[in-house]
């Protein structure tokens, strides 16, 4: 009987420490974009290679408004709940209260792209949800398409993954990024966007003939406030990820932000893309360091995607940082971001019934960096 108890008690404590050591603590390896800024391969004699049939561009919907003026769009659906920098020249305009719209203003007012996973917005002549396969069926889809502005050629060369999660659809003058998930063979999200902001992203591999169109360059002060945007909506798009798929969404926490946020600028600083800090060590560690208590946590690495739009798409198509994303039992978010260096980190609070001051938000954004 005594042998028998502790074989029993030995068990246990075996239990315990698979639990605290292999189930608590989620640490995934960091998520790479597949294509990285300023890669774009000069191709001179190029030329114009075999054009696919433009059709024209949507009657309705969120993309008539992309190469029109603000002033329409304040008209139509009204005033942003805010307006924040992006590292490209232009400000995103983010309809956040009753609609999930992103909406990107150049600075003679120009709209450039619209970008929403709303399921009740209107994306003529697509709809979020909408299979794959149907839009296979009824759109042209080719994995080399040309985009000509003035005298210059720039062709983006979509792989077979692209094929299967990034969609690039023309239209005359006009663009559509088809984001689908991988998983369950949907429509996720679309990008409606015009030729030279989908040249200054670069989002898939480029090759061009004549000059590079490049973003201007980003003081430090600059960087932070796009730094801040890509956090926050980061934060925005994993709960409207994890809602549609009836997912508890997530509170911010400070801590957790301020966390995130040295670990992206360390890995920037360091030259370094992992999960294990040399410095701070592993995400438990690191937890552990901060007295940040928690019954389970995960984390999310991502770096060079071009913005907070990619870099959720790309943790949503792969299985590990899904896995993590879209985990019932997470309660509460932080997420940093530093250059193109970005880090996720959930956790289920140990006191699950806590509740968040909201006023404590304003405190990780203003951190010192």
């Amino acid at each position: 009987m005594k042998i028998f108890v502790r074989v029993m008690i030995l068990f246990i404590l075996v239990l315990l420490v698979l639990y605290y050591t292999d189930n608590r603590v989620k640490e995934n390896k960091p998520l790479q974009s597949p294509v990285k800024q300023g890669t774009a391969v000069p191709a001179p004699d190029k030329g114009i290679g075999a054009a696919i049939p433009q059709t024209s561009r949507p009657e309705k919907g969120l993309s008539t408004f992309v190469g029109e003026q603000s002033t329409i769009l304040l008209e139509e659906i009204g005033e942003p709940d805010r307006v924040e920098p992006s590292g490209f020249g232009y400000d995103w305009w983010v309809y956040s209260s009753d609609r999930n719209i992103m909406v990107g203003v150049s600075e003679d007012g120009l709209i450039n792209q619209m970008f929403t996973a709303d399921l009740a917005s209107d994306i003529t002549p697509f709809k979020i949800g909408q299979a794959i396969s149907e839009i296979y069926r009824f759109t042209i889809v080719g994995s080399e398409i040309d985009v000509v502005i003035e005298d210059n050629v720039y062709t983006f060369s979509l792989n077979s993954e692209d094929l299967q999660t990034r969609l690039l659809i023309i239209y005359q003058d006009l663009y559509a990024q088809l984001y689908i998930d991988s998983v369950e063979g949907e429509l996720e999200a679309v990008r409606f966007i015009d030729p030279e902001t989908l040249v200054l992203h670069q989002p898939y591999e480029m090759a061009y003939m004549g000059e590079l169109l490049v973003s201007a360059p980003r003081s430090s002060t600059f960087q932070q406030e796009v730094d801040r945007t890509v956090e926050r909506q980061i934060f925005e798009l994993t709960n409207i990820y994890r809602e549609r798929r009836g997912l508890p969404t997530l509170q911010k926490e400070d801590s957790l932000t301020i966390l995130a946020r040295e670990h992206s600028k360390e890995m920037a600083l360091e030259n370094y893309l992992s999960n294990e800090s040399p410095v701070s060590g592993s995400l438990a560690e690191r937890l552990k360091n901060a007295m940040i208590e928690q019954r389970k946590a995960g984390e999310n690495i991502a770096s060079d995607y071009v913005d907070a739009i990619e870099a959720v798409h790309g943790w949503l198509n792969s299985s590990a940082h899904r896995n993590v994303l879209l985990d019932a039992d997470f309660t509460h978010l932080g997420t940093g971001a530093y250059g193109n260096y970005y880090t996720q980190i959930l956790i289920q609070k140990a006191d699950t019934g806590e509740e968040v001051d909201p006023s404590t938000e304003k405190d990780a954004d203003s951190a010192d960096e």
